[in-house]
């Protein structure tokens, strides 16, 4: 199978109050890689599933976290970044935070601010921010000691207040470049998720104009789109983070048939669905698409892709998070996927495309793993210290 998909283009604009120029992005995903070309044939019967025994998620975790901070470049032009990942300094920096977070490593925090430095440089440079990569800033906001007076906390307030100035733009026309700009409907849910979460964060005035366009996007998605499974893991993560998932319909202006009838509060069993069951290959990572019993799917792996993991774990852990009456059952489906995020890293802490090792490996893979399981591993702790869940079903939300 040939991937090629550009996760980062660029659109064109002034940054004066009359226009606004907006950095235009695919995504890295489980099935179609970063920019440029990337040609990887993987026939199912290639590969086993084969599952030793499983190390420690902290072992697993400290590994792939002291990886990103020996590669992180520390000097020049290109300090804080990562070799040839010039454009996804996010999901490392989030990853690394996590890490510090979870073993309390002062190198790790260091590393991660030192992403966050390089990612003001490029919000300086180009006047924006990627959703990934203004997620990134709230974790360092979050764990930096100075409350809001931190530097991340300002870029984030300074970033949202300049979308909606008085008399100028507004959050709404932002969006609209943004989605239009995208090109792929799962792309534009990525990094719509992320400003979603954000924006509820620093409490800007707009977040519920962000949210309400994340529902819409994601009603674009549908198996035309190039990573379904992962918008929909994306999705329920940052829509289970910022409110109820409720009975609001999931609109269908974009008139997709998956989505007839669907209301948010049907993302969480929707999602699970998507889970690759016990006893398949890679079981607890998640199918790459809705359909995925088709015939057309059959030339390719259609589970065990990194990043759908990943997103769909965040989503399931959000969800179960959040109560309601699924309780049992998302607890299952959090503790399968966290079993399968520990095939991720190889023992050197390398974070591949694929959980069987295959494909191309990005530094960004391994941040996202590192949240992914730092996510799961906290709710597992909470449901075995505190296996009460309060009236609501509901557990302390993680980020």
């Amino acid at each position: 199978m040939i991937m090629c998909n550009p996760r980062k283009t660029m659109m064109n604009g002034l940054t004066a109050a009359s226009s606004l120029a907006v950095q235009v992005c695919g995504m890295h995903s489980g099935t179609v890689k970063w920019t440029g070309s990337v040609i990887l044939i993987l026939a199912a019967g290639w590969i086993t599933d084969a599952r030793a025994e499983m190390p420690a998620a902290k072992e697993v975790a400290d590994v792939v976290a002291a990886r990103l901070e020996k590669y992180q470049i520390r000097d020049g032009t290109e300090q804080g970044m990562w070799p040839s990942e010039p454009y996804y300094a996010g999901p490392p920096t989030t990853g690394l935070a996590c890490a510090y977070e979870w073993m309390k490593n002062a190198s790790y925090w260091q590393a991660a601010q030192g992403g966050g430095e390089y990612i003001l440089w490029t919000r300086d440079t180009t006047g924006q921010l990627l959703g990934d990569e203004a997620h990134a800033l709230m974790w360092l906001s979050r764990l930096s000691k100075q409350s809001k007076q931190n530097p991340w906390y300002v870029a984030l307030k300074e970033f949202y207040d300049s979308l909606h100035p008085p008399g100028g733009e507004t959050t709404a026309a932002y969006i609209d470049l943004l989605e239009k700009g995208q090109g792929d409907p799962s792309a534009t849910v990525f990094y719509m998720a992320h400003h979603t979460i954000v924006a509820h964060y620093i409490g800007d005035a707009d977040k519920d104009v962000w949210r309400s366009a994340l529902i819409r996007s994601l009603s674009a998605v549908d198996d035309t789109a190039n990573y379904p499974v992962q918008a929909l893991g994306v999705a329920t993560w940052a829509l289970a983070l910022t409110g109820d998932l409720d009975y609001t319909a999931v609109d269908t202006a974009y008139g997709k048939s998956y989505w007839s009838g669907k209301t948010l509060n049907d993302l969480p069993v929707l999602l699970m669905k998507q889970q690759v069951p016990e006893g398949e290959p890679f079981e607890g990572s998640f199918y790459w698409r809705f359909e995925h019993s088709s015939a057309q799917w059959t030339d390719t792996l259609i589970g065990g892709w990194t990043e759908d993991t990943v997103y769909g774990t965040l989503g399931l852990v959000a969800a179960a998070t959040g109560g309601g009456g699924l309780s049992q059952d998302l607890d299952a489906a959090v503790r399968a996927a966290y079993m399968a995020l520990l095939d991720a890293a190889d023992a050197e802490g390398e974070v591949c495309m694929h959980l069987s090792g295959m494909g191309a490996s990005y530094h960004a893979y391994a941040g996202e793993l590192l949240q992914a399981l730092w996510a799961a591993q906290q709710y597992l702790d909470a449901r075995a210290t505190k296996p009460a869940r309060a009236e609501d079903g509901s557990m302390p939300a993680t980020p």
